[in-house]
């Protein structure tokens, strides 16, 4: 998966680094009701999608914002 993605988050695209500038971990991404992985996130965007609960509507809205 890390190489299907070249090494990036499968949202944002970038390569994740620390704030010192340093090559970070990509975090697993999986649905939590199934248990299916998703892709490979930095940890940003790991949170993000953590913090909508998994729920498109909530998403959805926050785009609508």
């Amino acid at each position: 998966m890390q190489e299907l993605q070249d090494g990036k988050c499968a949202i944002c695209d970038r390569s994740p680094l620390s704030a010192e500038g340093a090559k970070r971990s990509l975090s697993v991404d999986h649905d939590h009701h199934t248990g299916v992985i998703r892709g490979l996130l930095c940890h940003s965007f790991n949170v993000g999608i953590g913090n909508f609960r998994d729920d498109p509507t909530i998403l959805e809205r926050a785009v609508e914002y």
